[in-house]
């Protein structure tokens, strides 16, 4: 019994780097915006839809993302966001025009709406009623924590690396 109780937990940190990489990914297109514009060819709008399709694609997709996680299963639909996730980051980075990024950002907050409705919904299963607080309160802490360290994080990738890397 010892070693499943560490292996929730080892499972819970999995997940909650995944709800990070989500929160981060909100908020750390801000400080490449200026970058964006002139390596994409971006017009003011185009911007704009950098950020706004992300967030409303992630929040339209949470209802249909639980709907699909209960008929297919948490797991399934967790680990196809996962790849949806890392395959929408790199189709942001290898991006060559703003229509493409504007796609990839979009897929990327499907894939994020599916991460942090699973990682809840697989929460409610992995742990108890008495350890569920602890185990959520750790999800949460991953959403405050990401969303002020995406710009932190995104200017100094942004000032040593290749714009790329911050997705």
């Amino acid at each position: 019994m010892n070693n499943m109780g560490t292996r929730r937990w080892w499972a819970l940190a999995a997940m909650t780097l995944a709800v990070l990489g989500v929160t981060l990914d909100v908020t750390v297109l801000t400080v490449a915006l200026p970058t964006l514009a002139g390596t994409l060819k971006a017009s003011e709008s185009q911007l704009q839809w950098f950020v706004t399709a992300y967030t409303l694609a992630l929040v339209a997709g949470m209802l249909p993302m639980g709907l699909l996680g209960d008929r297919y299963g948490h797991r399934t639909v967790m680990i196809g966001a996962l790849v949806l996730f890392i395959a929408g980051s790199i189709g942001c980075a290898y991006s060559t025009g703003p229509e493409q990024f504007i796609v990839a950002r979009i897929g990327l907050g499907i894939a994020g709406a599916a991460l942090i409705v699973m990682v809840l919904s697989i929460v409610t299963v992995l742990f108890s009623e008495e350890e569920r607080p602890r185990a959520i309160g750790i999800w949460g802490a991953a959403n405050f924590i990401g969303l002020p360290l995406g710009p932190i994080l995104g200017g100094w990738m942004l000032s040593n690396f290749w714009w790329g890397y911050i997705f």
